[in-house]
């Protein structure tokens, strides 16, 4: 590859991971970035439409537990409220001890088996849990001054977050924070003693946008998706400037041709990261009743990480058509098959039962353990003819519908 279409790639990359502050939903960097792709896609001759919805924006800073003398510092759950208050601490490890009289007005430290695992976010419409909503409730008539805790990781939802919130709502009104096993022994040993609990946080009513970039008839089109946002706190260069890289050059790459043998969609979705998910359900609600338009719904995350191939997935697709994907891309050097993930936007496409096919590293499960949603994910970490050669894969897919 020539070392100035190496230096362009990385340049968009690059370019997205410094923004600041960040590429959370509703934040400044999150609005820069959507202007500055949306004007390279538009710049390549395509249809632009940015269309806005309401979303939550929420900034931190420190956060600490103090009993006596001593002060655990802990981490502020995003999207969570600010707290200076003082109340025991009660310790509590199941879900059937959250009916305790003693937790009102108390600080609460979850911890054991009731903190294995984070909450299902109240109001997120893609997935319930009744597990999850019944400890939720219990927690809010129990009427807590503030809820700590004590987690690690959870890669497979949570990505590479030491600890990870266990809440993250922008609908529950508990503050919440979170801390490490190793750093809560204090905490775990000052059940019934007086803390000081505060949080510093705030949360901001924001809007975002969608980028949606379409050629040709839109009743019979193929999507091409990637989220433009990140976890607020993390660069996101393979959790997902790289996949918003491939959307530009794929872009540039669809302008040269004149005709195309099916309407494309490019979307840029803003909320993927998100506990509300703002901008797939915006999407959602803009397609509705035009799904079955779309004869494959593709979706990039995680794509061009520098250990290993990129992994495609395939669901809902009929045999014949799966043939003839598989048929396209078994060419490229740089793609394999992989096992099937849910962890991403193609999952509310397939769960309707729609043709849908993911690309990410064959390394998911490093990658979520070590890089995804932590300031880890940097751009050193892209390998940029992966994204080249993802681009050019799906040019071809595409052309040779």
């Amino acid at each position: 590859m020539e070392e100035g279409f190496m230096s362009g790639v990385m340049s968009i990359v690059e370019r997205l991971c410094s923004v600041v502050p960040d590429r959370r939903p509703g934040s400044a960097g999150n609005s820069e970035t959507v202007d500055l792709v949306a004007r390279q896609i538009q710049d390549a001759g395509w249809d632009v439409s940015l269309p806005e919805f309401d979303c939550l924006d929420w900034k931190a800073g420190e956060a600490s537990v103090e009993v006596g003398e001593a002060s655990t510092r802990v981490i502020p759950s995003p999207y969570g409220l600010g707290v200076d208050a003082v109340g025991p601490i009660r310790v509590v490890t199941r879900s059937d001890d959250l009916d305790r009289p003693d937790l009102q007005g108390a600080v609460v430290v979850v911890a054991g088996e009731l903190a294995t695992e984070p909450m299902t976010p109240k109001s997120y419409p893609f997935y319930t849990s009744d597990e999850h909503t019944a400890i939720v409730a219990a927690i809010e008539r129990a009427r807590p001054v503030a809820v700590i805790a004590v987690t690690g990781k959870h890669p497979g939802l949570c990505g590479a977050l030491d600890p990870y919130p266990w809440i993250e709502d922008g609908d529950f009104d508990i503050p919440t924070a979170a801390v490490r096993p190793a750093d809560a022994g204090r905490l775990l040993e000052s059940a019934g003693k007086a803390a000081r609990v505060t949080i510093d946080a705030t949360r901001i009513p924001s809007t975002a946008r969608n980028i949606v970039a379409r050629r040709g008839r839109q009743d019979h089109r193929v999507t091409v998706c990637a989220h433009i946002d990140t976890k607020p706190g993390t660069p996101g260069a393979v959790d997902n400037a790289t996949g918003v890289a491939v959307l530009a050059l794929l872009a540039e790459r669809l302008s040269e041709h004149q005709e195309l043998p099916v309407g494309v969609e490019l979307l840029a979705v803003n909320g993927e990261d998100h506990f509300a998910g703002p901008g797939e359900v915006a999407w959602l609600a803009d397609n509705e009743g035009e799904l079955d338009f779309i004869d494959l719904f593709i979706n990039i995350d995680g794509a061009g990480y520098r250990r290993g191939r990129t992994a495609f997935s395939l669901y809902n697709v009929d045999d014949q058509r799966s043939s003839s994907i598989r048929g396209k891309l078994e060419d490229v050097a740089d793609l394999v098959e992989g096992p099937p993930w849910y962890q991403s936007d193609h999952a509310i496409f397939a769960m309707q039962g729609k043709p849908a096919l993911a690309f990410t590293t064959e390394f998911l499960d490093e990658m979520l353990n070590e890089l995804f949603h932590a300031d880890t994910d940097t751009a050193d970490q892209v390998a940029p003819e992966r994204i080249e050669s993802l681009a050019a894969a799906l040019e071809h897919l595409i052309t040779n519908w």
